[in-house]
């Protein structure tokens, strides 16, 4: 409790500690009073509730602001600049207003606005940065919001001839990159691959090539999440592709990769994208028969059930080569016709 004392006034004060600034400096709050007691409780109650009254105070954005803060140096650089890009275009007038002010008819009128804009998953992105940044200042406060649904998709997974046509019409290192595509490999990890990163014919998926929160493309030291930290097995087609070198094998970013992909699909009339033979690689390896949590270790997909988790963990590995090569047999023999 601060402890009070008298003025030459006859009057009393507390002091209480209230902030320190940017150069390191604490200021402090005074409190007098003509007795003792008085100056004492009064800054006991300010010092009670300074950190209620801080969080009373807040405005939506400044919560925003605070969570992304706070996030930063545990979540990746790509996360944290769509954060910030959502940040500065989809709150408006809804950053303005007090946290502890919030209703859910300010949440269901902001989700509404925004849905008439923008996608349903866009919405729920901005929604769950909302809520999550409400919720560590203000986690007591509840609300019952409806959100857009998610449409229902149904890719269909390209064929064997449009992937070959793609393989043959592109440049080497495009050649490379649908080969890396075709192997279930996401176009951040291929641009952030190294030399050193194979070995034996095993290339281990480490790393990511992402946009940080300025704009600029770095690589982090993990990739996309941590089921996609792997190491794939490459057919020789492609290992035959990659010869050897040092430093990065795709001179390129994922920006590059995808402008280049693109033209030449619109140039073979073929409405695909680079991320969908990554379906093709999972649809492939369902057609030959491979279990799913082989699937899901190859691709580096999520093994979202405790039961699998608990298999992978215990998987053979000469069973894991097995159905690799199974899937690597049919990819060499797509891209050698007519090649």
């Amino acid at each position: 409790m601060p402890k009070a004392k008298k003025l030459p006034s006859g009057s009393w004060r507390a002091r209480v500690y209230s902030y320190t600034d940017t150069d390191g400096k604490k200021h402090q709050e005074s409190f007098t009073a003509p007795t003792k007691a008085q100056a004492e409780m009064l800054a006991a109650e300010y010092a009670a509730n300074k950190h209620r009254r801080a969080r009373h105070d807040i405005t939506v954005g400044e919560a925003i602001d605070g969570y992304i803060s706070a996030k930063e140096p545990v979540l990746s650089p790509s996360t944290i600049r769509g954060y910030d890009r959502m940040r500065k275009v989809d709150f408006g007038a809804i950053a303005k207003k007090k946290v502890r002010s919030l209703t859910s008819e300010d949440l269901q009128l902001f989700v509404s606005d925004l849905a008439r804009k923008k996608s349903p998953k866009s919405v729920r992105n901005a929604y769950g940065l909302l809520t999550a940044s409400i919720a560590l200042y203000a986690p007591d406060l509840t609300f019952r919001v409806t959100l857009p649904a998610k449409p229902k998709k149904r890719p269909e997974s390209p064929s064997d001839e449009a992937v070959r046509a793609l393989y043959n019409a592109a440049y080497p290192q495009l050649r490379l990159c649908i080969s890396f595509a075709m192997c279930g490999i996401r176009r951040g990890e291929m641009c952030a691959f190294e030399y050193s990163d194979l070995k034996d014919g095993i290339i281990h998926i480490n790393k990511d090539m992402v946009k940080d929160r300025y704009g600029q493309w770095i690589i982090k030291p993990r990739p996309k999440t941590e089921d996609s930290d792997r190491y794939v097995m490459l057919p020789p087609f492609v290992l035959d592709q990659i010869g050897k070198g040092k430093g990065r094998i795709i001179t390129v970013t994922p920006n590059t990769v995808t402008k280049q992909f693109t033209k030449y699909r619109q140039k073979l009339g073929l409405n695909l994208t680079l991320h969908d033979l990554r379906h093709y690689f999972a649809s492939i390896a369902s057609a030959l028969g491979v279990p799913d949590i082989y699937t899901a270790d190859f691709g580096g997909w999520d093994r979202n059930s405790a039961a699998m988790k608990s298999i992978y963990q215990n998987n053979i590995k000469s069973m894991s080569d097995y159905y690799m090569k199974k899937i690597n047999n049919h990819l060499s023999g797509v891209v050698k016709e007519d090649a």
